[in-house]
């Protein structure tokens, strides 16, 4: 960072914003530039003077906090600090004192970039990643122009410089997506409520309507504006539909009735398979079970330990996949998205989405969300606390899904010992319609 620094002070490259992507990396690096001085004794003069007269609206003993008496310093050398765990009237004074060219260096957050006019001739970009309260990502291409579009003074500057700093290998295919990708749409989310409509009654005295608010609302443009496309989407779709042939349309209806059957029929074995004396016997470790959580479908996972929880401490299981009937909990590695894990900050783990590289993590589950069990079992590393040592049951799994391509081998349900065996014979007539 100082040998970036000492480059753009030789080239004339200031004013420089640096945008970072927490509070604490802003003021760190600020501090990291106590040798360096940007402001001449006349500038510094001008900083103290607006900087005493800015902090005369405190009271005395505000005025003495350690918030307030650090930032002189650094002001009259011509950096400063813009977040939003600032108080109010220093992030004013920051901003007043960076449009009069007397702070050259200012380490912010990407709340700066975000309604104020604030352009500068150099933008710095301390890291690609950010945190987005869910994990690590690498900053969309919006979040980028928005930024970098902070470089260059219109009527100052030729050009606007943008330096990256990146600590990492970068793949070239996301830096492309996110310098030369397009910014998000911008959608409208109007939705007229009945207390939006109270309000336009009481305080507009029936001047504005609801029709009238939505008709000049953006979400009406919008609608109006994309209506010819959706309207040739339909008469596309209509000739399609004219031109499919409907005369097996009654076999169709027949086989998605079967299909239909054999899911309740299913289902119903299931219930069957899942009671505790029939199921615990084939839950050993390394088996693989099939989970599914209302309308989330965890896939494959390798059952770890079963254990029996009392019934009042069943929702004391923070990340638990829980079920009512059930006192019987399954650790059952699975695989998650990154920062799901059930010692992580979100209540509930849950499956990578398309494309994201998840990670195994040990989560308990109730046996009724269990939804098919594998004749197949695999063998588990003593100590699942490295990550390598999931990661290869991860890997593993995968094996056994790609050899197994019509999908993994189930446990016979007849030898599970059920006594519903005409619920089998159902479902294997079916089976044979079909």
């Amino acid at each position: 960072m100082l040998v970036i620094f000492q480059m753009i002070m030789e080239r004339k490259f200031q004013p420089v914003i640096i945008f970072s992507f927490s509070r604490r990396e802003c003021e760190q690096h600020a501090m990291s530039m106590s040798k360096l001085d940007f402001n001449t004794k006349e500038e510094k003069d001008d900083v103290e003077q607006v900087f005493r007269n800015a902090v005369l609206c405190l009271n005395e003993e505000d005025r003495n906090l350690p918030a307030i008496e650090l930032m002189l310093p650094l002001l009259q050398r011509g950096i400063a600090v813009h977040h939003s765990g600032l108080l109010p009237i220093i992030k004013e004074l920051v901003e007043l004192l960076f449009q009069e060219g007397l702070v050259k260096a200012l380490f912010a957050t990407e709340t700066f970039a975000m309604g104020l006019n604030m352009p500068a001739k150099t933008v710095v970009f301390t890291s690609v990643k950010k945190w987005d309260g869910d994990s690590h990502r690498y900053i969309g291409s919006g979040e980028y122009i928005q930024m970098s579009g902070r470089a260059g003074r219109r009527g100052k500057d030729e050009r606007g410089i943008c330096i990256i700093m990146v600590d990492e290998q970068m793949e070239m295919n996301t830096l492309k997506d996110m310098v030369l990708g397009r910014p998000a749409p911008l959608v409208s989310t109007f939705r007229l409520s009945y207390y939006s409509i109270l309000n336009l009654m009481s305080r507009a005295e029936g001047q504005f309507t609801a029709e009238h608010v939505i008709r000049n609302s953006f979400h009406q443009f919008q609608y109006e504006k994309a209506l010819p496309d959706i309207g040739q989407k339909v008469s596309k779709l209509e000739q399609e539909a004219a031109m499919l042939d409907a005369s097996g349309e009654s076999e169709v209806a027949a086989y998605h009735k079967l299909r239909l059957d054999i899911a309740q029929l299913e289902k119903k074995m299931m219930s069957e398979i899942t009671r505790p004396e029939r199921i615990l016997y084939f839950l050993l470790p390394g088996r693989l079970v099939k989970v599914r959580d209302g309308g989330t479908d965890w896939g494959w996972g390798v059952v770890v330990n079963v254990v029996k929880k009392p019934s009042a401490s069943l929702g004391t299981l923070p990340s638990a996949l829980s079920s009512r009937g059930s006192g019987y909990i399954v650790d059952t590695l699975l695989h998650c998205s990154p920062g799901s894990s059930e010692n992580g900050s979100r209540p509930k783990p849950c499956p990578p989405r398309p494309g994201e590289k998840g990670e195994m993590h040990v989560v308990p589950v109730q046996l009724p969300l269990i939804s098919a069990l594998s004749k197949l079992r695999i063998s588990i590393p003593s100590d699942l606390r490295p990550v390598e040592a999931r990661q290869s049951i991860l890997l593993a799994v995968q094996e056994l899904g790609t050899r197994f391509s019509q999908g993994l081998p189930k446990l016979n349900p007849v030898k599970v010992s059920i006594s519903y065996l005409q619920i089998v014979y159902e479902n294997s007539s079916i089976q044979l319609k079909i």
